[in-house]
């Protein structure tokens, strides 16, 4: 078969290792259903705008539904001799039906908006299908936040003892993280959808081609309307790369929280041992090696996407080769984060919280100063930086002493304050207990989106409908799509039932 379709213009065929060195065969099966989605719905263009005949049109959306079926059935492969998929299934449409048919398959168009719309059907799959696995994990993390709502532990900062909380709030903030994640793929799937086709080589073509047609047939919400925009740009996937390195990024830190939470010396959670691995010498070895590879896949996202705003950078404007090399690390980062999404799903629904230990750690722990610094200046007219002076000194008294703060009494604060402030501070027995007492600390708070147990049963509920609500987003995404293929399909037949 002659692997040159394209070389009219050159003496020789392309040298062995060279032909190797540029073809994208092996990162194209990726888009080898849009590819044929993509001819098929021009081709149908080309013949309702009176370019190509009829009788042309049907046997050219055979000969594609021929290869699709071959390649389906595991019967046809494609082939490093060709240098991208849009050559190799042109050459398969050029052997079956001859060059005075099959070679109007390209009419009015280039490789340069034809890899664009493939790229573009592709990520916009692949974008749904992360979405759907995002709002999994979101949804799981409500369950566990539901079954945990007065669940009491240590809230971090600095990686030390900061204040009270509630392990039901943690989880819930990383439900509004993820949300947000949501939203950042949602919005760029809105600048993803849009369709190059039509804008050939760079400059158009001058061809009566109707783009509008090509877009509705393929789903798309409208076209890249500029044709040099249209060709040239890689900034939709960069993008979609940039908000696939930031969900991985928030998925490494729950990954490392809960690295550390699984810890022996924690030991606030146990994973499931589904998500574990053992040692192969040490026999009592329980690692978290699942959380472990998600934080290094996020790395490994952040690398595709320096490698695609490096490849990109230096492309002088139009359609270059370098573009070629955007692919293979999009389709990475993409199949990456769906992975570790749905890994940590699988975590999250299987996990051992260790009430008994959160909640003994919170006791022992002196994270409720600032709740005792912020009761005297309420009760007794202090400013706050004399209410934390007095705090902190009485903090270091304890911390020297071996002694917590509820082994303390109102004696203690008000010998204290006189040394410090210079007056004495007294306070009643039964209020010093309520400002030093830990699980006291939660319900004491006031503000919105505290750890107070009120505010995390209004915020899941919000964060609940919100889901909902994203849910109902994705399903009209999801159901366009589904629409456009169902009718790409039912006019493929048509024109194939057609006299």
């Amino acid at each position: 078969m002659d692997t040159g379709i394209y070389r009219s213009r050159l003496n020789k065929r392309l040298e062995k290792k060279a032909a190797g060195f540029l073809s994208s065969i092996d990162v194209d099966e990726e888009i080898f259903e849009e590819d044929i989605d993509g001819t098929q719905a021009h081709n149908i263009m080309l013949y309702e705008q009176g370019i190509i005949k009829k009788e042309d049109l049907k046997k050219i959306l055979a000969a594609l539904e021929n290869i699709r079926n071959l390649k389906r059935a595991g019967k046809l492969k494609l082939d490093m001799n060709y240098e991208d998929v849009h050559e190799f299934l042109e050459a398969q449409v050029l052997r079956e039906l001859g060059y005075e048919v099959g070679g109007k398959l390209h009419t009015g168009r280039s490789r340069n908006d034809q890899v664009a719309l493939d790229v573009r059907m592709k990520l916009r799959s692949k974008l749904n299908s992360l979405s759907s696995a995002l709002l999994s994990l979101v949804r799981e993390l409500q369950i566990c936040a539901k079954a945990n709502l007065d669940t009491l532990m240590v809230l971090y900062t600095h990686t030390q003892h900061a204040q009270i909380g509630l392990f039901s709030h943690y989880l819930l903030a990383y439900g509004d993280v993820l949300l947000r994640d949501f939203e950042r793929i949602e919005d760029c799937y809105r600048r993803v959808n849009l369709s190059p086709l039509g804008a050939s080589a760079i400059g158009g073509s001058t061809f009566n081609l109707n783009r509008l047609r090509t877009a509705e047939l393929l789903g798309f919400d409208g076209i890249v309307e500029n044709s040099i925009d249209a060709v040239s740009s890689r900034d939709f996937a960069q993008e979609a790369a940039g908000a696939v390195a930031l969900l991985m990024v928030n998925l490494s830190r729950i990954a490392e929280d809960f690295v550390i939470w699984s810890s022996s010396e924690f030991n606030y959670l146990e994973l499931h041992d589904a998500y574990a691995s053992p040692s192969s010498v040490m026999p009592h070895k329980k690692n978290p090696c699942s959380l472990e590879l998600i934080k290094a896949k996020a790395g490994l996202t952040l690398g595709t996407l320096t490698n695609m705003l490096a490849t990109v950078k230096g492309v002088p404007t139009g359609y270059s080769r370098d573009l070629q090399e955007t692919k293979a690390p999009l389709w990475l980062c993409l199949r990456e984060a769906e992975s570790a999404l749905e890994v940590l799903t699988g975590i999250v629904r299987s996990l051992k919280v260790n009430r008994k230990r959160m909640r003994e750690v919170a006791m022992e722990s002196h994270a409720s100063a600032v709740n005792l610094a912020e009761g005297l200046v309420k009760e007794t007219g202090l400013s706050f930086r004399q209410a934390h002076m007095l705090v902190g000194r009485l903090v270091k008294e304890t911390v020297n002493k071996g002694l917590k703060l509820t082994d303390l009494n109102p004696k203690a604060l008000a010998k204290l304050s006189k040394e410090i402030l210079g007056k004495k501070i007294e306070i009643s027995e039964n209020l010093f207990t309520k400002l030093v007492n830990p699980k006291l600390f939660p319900k004491r708070l006031s503000t919105l989106g505290s750890s107070n147990p009120e505010e995390i049963k209004r915020m899941l509920k919000s964060q609940e409908a919100k889901l909902v609500e994203l849910k109902k987003r994705l399903m009209l995404r999801l159901k366009k799509i589904e629409k456009a293929e169902e009718r790409l399909r039912k006019t493929v037949k048509a024109y194939l039932a057609a006299d």
